[in-house]
């Protein structure tokens, strides 16, 4: 020890920190409110970006969603916005087909090139989504057929479309026009209040 230190007292010496008993160095306490204050932040900052995340991937759903609904209208809209033109067409390819149907009209050359005309035809209007609707020995359904007038008929047990005047027509799943029938219905149901006079006349 130094003569400094042996001059210098002991209240003195322990409050510079030195141990007067065995020389050690005292440290004071420590900081652990300032560390507790920054683990709460980091804590409150870990929350909100837990949040923020989870409002972007929300955000970004929403938008997905957004952008097939809007994908699946405008597909809609690019398949109907033909509808009109396309059932202007449908007289054309009935009396085409009328043509073909007409007797008389033996194999020549000019049935063979109307033939022809009604295929393409046909496939032109497929390929706009048009599809036929001919429901001929099928039950009536009035969301697709239109009834001219029925029939009493005792081999069946539900209205049947027994015969087609005129073809329907989908495009996509939307009807563009009601086949035009004749019902057939069972014995007895066409009497006044029957089951027959529900869809007399029908247009779905």
């Amino acid at each position: 020890m130094s003569d400094e230190e042996r001059r210098q007292p002991p209240e003195e010496a322990s409050e510079m920190g030195v141990d007067v008993a065995d020389g050690a160095v005292e440290t004071g306490p420590e900081p652990t409110s300032d560390r507790d204050a920054l683990q709460e932040e980091l804590g409150n900052l870990q929350q909100e970006i837990s949040r923020f995340r989870e409002l972007y991937l929300r955000k970004l759903a929403d938008f997905d969603n957004y952008r097939k609904r809007q994908e699946r209208e405008m597909t809609e809209f690019r398949r109907f916005a033909n509808a009109e033109l396309l059932r202007e067409c449908l007289p054309v390819l009935d009396n085409l087909e009328r043509a073909l149907a007409a007797p008389g009209g033996g194999n020549g050359g000019l049935r063979e090139g109307v033939e022809l005309v009604v295929r393409q035809f046909r496939d032109v209007l497929g390929r706009h989504g048009l599809t036929e609707v001919d429901p001929i020995d099928q039950p009536f359904d009035p969301a697709r057929h239109e009834a001219i007038s029925r029939n009493e008929d005792a081999r069946v047990t539900e209205p049947t479309v027994v015969q087609v005047l005129q073809k329907g027509y989908l495009l996509g799943e939307r009807l563009l026009r009601p086949a035009l029938v004749i019902v057939a219905v069972p014995a007895g149901s066409a009497s006044p209040g029957g089951a027959g006079e529900s869809f007399e006349g029908t247009n779905g």
